[in-house]
């Protein structure tokens, strides 16, 4: 609530005089003596003029200062960093008279008409150094600003509380709406590709769980241990198929590195070649086997065992006789 009372309440024009009563101020009211030519004299409360004064005085005019608090309240918009924005600020000022002689000098008799221009100045100076998301952070900035400042306006007030809140432009609020929501998505995929790595890192250590426990089945050939365990866990089927798959194409391949050695050191006769070239093609049928076979199994299906295929299907050694006995 604004406080519309004058600070100079009233002038008299006294004839002081030895022996007549001398002036005293009442409580909240200061008086302001005035002589051609001469200062201006304050008394506040609980002064007196000596008899000297009074006698030698002669003063043509009495002013009565109010010196009890006041107060007022306004509105203002603020500029922020950038002037992108503004800040609305809701300003509530109580001050009093320091100096009743400054306020009779310069005739001020409404101290929310003074105080108010210099304060938004000081304010608006101060906010330019913050951004329209830190109005908490400006709050405090132009409150710390406002009271140091005060103490430098030679107007005869001080500022005694003063406090500021400020609110934001809805445009403003939008901005920094989106601007938090972009700082949460933000987050939140973070943390999701966090969660993710985590998955794969779990995934890849079941999957090295699974090779270290099917390698040494595969390796030694138990494939009725094999076909036994994919019964019970057909989950795992997928992976031993690549396993497979992996053990046959490095077999394949180094068969077929052994074999290029082979011709290019020109080690293998004419006769041997072709008994050579059946032992690759039999190698490239048993390396099939591991992989019917477990597709046999992920079918339900029955079938005889890598193994004894590649028994039951290999050529029988007397092609070797042959070449002998040519």
């Amino acid at each position: 609530m604004t406080d519309n009372r004058s600070l100079i309440v009233s002038k008299e024009s006294p004839h002081l005089r030895l022996f007549r009563a001398r002036p005293t101020p009442e409580p909240g009211i200061a008086l302001v003596l005035f002589r051609e030519g001469q200062q201006l004299v304050a008394l506040r409360p609980g002064d007196h003029l000596t008899s000297g004064e009074v006698k030698w005085g002669n003063y043509k005019a009495i002013y009565k200062v109010d010196i009890t608090e006041h107060s007022f309240a306004f509105s203002c918009t603020l500029p922020c960093e950038g002037d992108a924005f503004e800040f609305r600020a809701q300003a509530n000022v109580t001050y009093s008279v320091s100096n009743p002689a400054t306020v009779v000098e310069r005739d001020i008799t409404d101290g929310r008409a003074v105080l108010e221009p210099l304060i938004t100045s000081t304010m608006r100076n101060k906010s330019r150094n913050y951004d329209v998301e830190q109005s908490a952070e400006a709050e405090k900035a132009i409150t710390e600003a406002v009271h140091k400042e005060s103490e430098t306006y030679d107007i005869g007030l001080k500022i005694i509380r003063f406090v500021v809140k400020l609110s934001l432009e809805d445009e403003a609020r939008d901005h920094i709406r989106q601007l938090k929501q972009i700082e949460r998505d933000k987050e939140r995929e973070r943390r999701q590709a966090e969660l993710e790595g985590l998955r794969s890192e779990l995934e890849l250590e079941r999957m090295k769980m699974k090779m270290d426990f099917y390698s040494p089945l595969i390796e030694g050939g138990q494939w009725q241990m094999l076909a036994l365990q994919l019964a019970n866990h057909p989950d795992d089927i997928a992976t031993v198929a690549q396993m497979l798959s992996q053990q046959r194409q490095a077999d394949m391949e180094n068969q077929l590195k052994a074999l290029k050695i082979m011709l290019e050191e020109d080690v293998i006769e004419g006769f041997q070649m072709e008994e050579a070239s059946k032992r690759v093609l039999q190698r490239f049928v048993e390396s099939f086997g591991p992989e019917l076979e477990t597709r046999a199994l992920s079918a339900g299906e029955h079938k005889a065992l890598p193994a004894e295929n590649a028994v039951e299907n290999a050529a029988p050694p007397a092609r070797e006789a042959d070449h002998e006995d040519a």
